[in-house]
């Protein structure tokens, strides 16, 4: 793939953005190299968890702004398809059964933060900086941010950081709950190996499930969300890993789990 690198170590898939001297951005290359990733971690129950990282001081500086410059005058029905194929991918990586965890260690700008906010935890160097800079361009924010970005950070400041279009720092991007944690560049990668490491212990069928219900929380109320966790205890108890949690416990030793059960079809695209 000539955007990115994949491989997989100990149950950890890898995706590594490879321009660097591009800056990573997000443009149909990208995008075709992500699905095609994102289809084999579906179709592979041995990855249980995925990290995304960009190059060493780059993360993704947003659209390539040649290519926008090419099709500026391409009419509303090229930008909607063209939104919505990008809309594909963003909601493919929110709804991962595994694990998502972004590496930011540099720019992420326009439609790179809006990649880093479908991570379930994102990981930032000192060097890592955020930026909705889609109105620097006369352009409305896309890619999911204006779902994604005021249900982490609140509503006001969403506006402010989507008008303003300043750069945020990785600390200031931590007290605001976009970033999970902060550390040096040479280290932040270790950090990430060693969260998803204690991630590939968890059951793979009750952390999907988990994790499925918690984005659904933020849109749903009480009685909805009851009756998801209810329905979603039955499915996990369903599957064997309850099972083999108990009898490894008792045995006093780990549960061997065997990863996620095979998926016969793909998530539904809901963009």
């Amino acid at each position: 793939m000539e955007t990115l690198t994949f491989d997989i170590q100990d149950g950890v898939g890898w995706i590594r953005l490879t321009r660097p001297e591009m800056r990573n951005p997000f443009d149909v290359p990208l995008r075709k190299d992500m699905l095609t990733v994102l289809d084999q971690v579906r179709e592979d129950p041995a990855i249980r968890v995925l990290v995304l990282a960009g190059s060493p001081g780059a993360f993704c500086a947003g659209g390539n702004l040649h290519m926008l410059k090419a099709n500026a005058d391409a009419g509303p029905a090229y930008w909607q398809q063209r939104v919505k194929s990008g809309l594909r991918l963003i909601n493919d990586l929110i709804h991962l059964r595994c694990p998502l965890i972004a590496v930011v260690d540099g720019p992420a700008f326009g439609a790179g933060f809006a990649l880093a906010l479908t991570a379930d935890m994102v990981l930032a160097s000192p060097r890592a900086r955020f930026a909705m800079s889609y109105l620097k361009l006369g352009l409305v924010p896309d890619l999911g941010p204006m779902y994604l970005l005021p249900r982490i950070v609140g509503l006001q400041r969403a506006k402010e950081l989507i008008f303003s279009t300043r750069e945020i720092k990785a600390e200031e991007a931590q007290r605001l709950g976009i970033v999970m944690e902060v550390h040096d560049s040479d280290a932040i990668e270790a950090r990430a190996r060693q969260i998803a490491q204690s991630l590939t212990l968890a059951a793979p069928t009750a952390l999907a499930l988990t994790k499925a219900a918690l984005n659904a929380s933020l849109d749903s109320d009480q009685q909805t969300m009851f009756t998801l966790e209810a329905n979603s205890q039955a499915a996990a108890f369903s599957s064997p890993e309850p099972l083999q949690a108990i009898e490894a416990m008792l045995a006093k030793r780990a549960p061997a789990y065997t990863g996620f059960p095979p998926l016969t079809d793909k998530p539904k695209d809901q963009a």
